[in-house]
């Protein structure tokens, strides 16, 4: 049949109409979970800080082995080498391994050592994103208070030296994320709730550490709420005696609902880090580093599939 113009023209239209259709539904394929979750471990669990760097090397060989891709240490571990960055790098990606982030202390508080802990942190910011790193880690809970209460002028300070430092890391080329422990869920309201609202995302991230808030909330719907504001896991297992004694656990044996935590992770496109981090034995050498994080892994591998 013998089309007319208009015809011809709608028939076009129709025909693009599909091909951009099946275009952009090629393009909202999920990304593999191979692709997006990364598995990686804190050098802790074989002391801190790792004083020989050669002794560094041979522990990126046993994490290479086990099947992780990526590390954090203490900034201590690396601060001798800061000269020698790029040279760090090409270290780190001949065994296959990629520095996720350095730790570090920063208290950000009073107001007028913020300035301070800025400038002290900079260098350290820009040797990490010369070896590869995107992240930088601070952590350091300490803020005071009146009467057993959370001192509200000190976390709104506290919160203001984080947005700052964010943007000062930033400028040198790393995401910040702040690493919690047990006390930035303790208050009511906490210091992780102002956190959550006084900073900026895009200059704020979180370093989940999920053992250090079991008992304080649940980690699972945290984890649930907030999963887009955290870039990095710290993975661990606790359980909390009657007696409020806290005791680690090997993975999937303590209270901390590892399952829940993941499960956002796994059903959504979230890129990121799941950390081992095993601290039992911290600031000292676990007796079996390689045994613990050999088990650690065959866990992870089992309820996440990468």
């Amino acid at each position: 049949m013998k089309m007319n113009r208009r015809q011809v023209l709608e028939s076009a239209a129709a025909l693009l109409g599909g091909a951009l259709a099946h275009s952009s539904t090629a393009w909202a394929m999920p990304i593999p979970r191979a692709n997006r979750i990364h598995m990686g471990a804190q050098t802790n669990i074989f002391g801190v800080p790792i004083k020989d760097y050669d002794a560094l090397m041979k522990i990126l060989d046993t994490l290479a082995r086990l099947d992780y891709t990526g590390f954090e240490t203490n900034a201590a571990s690396l601060k001798s080498r800061f000269d020698q960055a790029a040279q760090c790098r090409r270290d780190f990606e001949a065994r296959h391994m990629h520095l996720v982030a350095l730790h570090n202390g920063a208290t950000l508080y009073p107001k007028e050592k913020i300035p301070t802990d800025i400038e002290a942190l900079r260098p350290v910011a820009a040797a990490s994103a010369e070896m590869g790193a995107k992240h930088m880690i601070i952590s350091d809970g300490r803020l005071p208070r009146t009467d057993g209460k959370l001192d509200v002028d000190a976390v709104h300070v506290w919160t203001e030296g984080m947005n700052s430092l964010g943007q000062a890391m930033k400028v040198e080329g790393v995401q910040l994320c702040y690493h919690n422990h047990q006390i930035e869920f303790q208050d009511n309201p906490s210091m992780m709730s102002y956190l959550l609202n006084d900073t900026d995302p895009k200059l704020v991230m979180l370093n989940f550490d999920v053992g250090h808030a079991t008992g304080w909330i649940d980690a699972a719907a945290f984890s649930r709420e907030h999963f887009r504001r955290i870039a990095i896991f710290h993975i661990k297992d606790e359980k909390v005696e009657a007696d409020k004694k806290r005791v680690y656990t090997p993975l999937g044996e303590g209270q901390t609902n590892l399952p829940g935590i993941f499960a956002p992770l796994l059903n959504s496109d979230w890129e990121g880090w799941l950390e081992i981090e095993e601290e039992e034995t911290y600031p000292k050498p676990a007796a079996d580093p390689e045994a613990i994080l050999s088990r650690d892994r065959a866990y992870l591998k089992k309820v996440t599939d990468v």
